[in-house]
C-alpha cells in the first residue's frame, strides 16, 4: 500500500472513531436527563404487566382449608325494633 494512502486511512479512521465516541456521549448525556423518568415509568409498567399475566395465567387462590360449608350463625341480638 502506498505511504501517503495508508496515511491518510489512519487520520480519516482516527477521525471517525472519535468523531463516534463524541455523538455517543453527547448523546448519552442529552438523553439520560431528559428521559429518565419517562423509561423509568415505561419499565414499571413492563414488570406490572408481566406480574399481572402470572397472575392470570395461574388462576384464583384455592379456598383456605379453615372455611367450612355451613351456614352462617344468626346474629346474637334480635335487630332493634322487634
Amino acid at each position: 500500500m502506498h505511504p501517503m494512502k495508508r496515511a491518510f486511512l489512519i487520520v480519516l479512521f482516527g477521525l471517525g472513531t472519535v468523531g463516534g465516541f463524541a455523538h455517543g456521549f453527547a448523546g448519552l448525556g442529552r438523553c439520560a436527563a431528559r428521559h429518565h423518568d419517562e423509561r423509568r415509568m415505561e419499565f414499571e409498567d413492563h414488570v406490572a404487566d408481566v406480574c399481572l399475566r402470572a397472575a392470570e395465567r395461574r388462576g384464583p387462590p384455592p379456598a383456605p382449608a379453615w372455611t367450612s360449608s355451613r351456614p352462617a350463625a344468626p346474629a346474637p341480638f334480635p335487630p332493634p325494633g322487634e
